[in-house]
């Protein structure tokens, strides 16, 4: 499953010393999705909302997390 995430920097809600930034993870799927394309398209969808809520200059970045990562078996002698 790959979990939506969105970073959000943005001067403009700031304290005024510097950006401030903030995660958003997605409330529609929070146990994510099957597939990292439909991961991708709900990030697309999510960072269109974000662009009309919080006005530049601001800066995106998105992650599709994989929770599902199968653990490494090491061998006991």
């Amino acid at each position: 499953m790959f979990k939506a995430m969105l970073l959000i920097c943005s001067l403009v809600h700031g304290s005024g010393d510097g950006a401030q930034c903030f995660q958003l993870n997605d409330t529609l799927a929070p146990d994510g999705y099957t597939t990292e394309k439909k991961c991708r398209v709900r990030v697309k969808e999510m960072a269109d909302m974000i662009t009309s809520i919080i006005p530049y200059p601001h800066t995106i970045k998105y992650k599709c997390e994989n929770k599902t990562r199968r653990t490494r078996i090491e061998k006991i002698q």
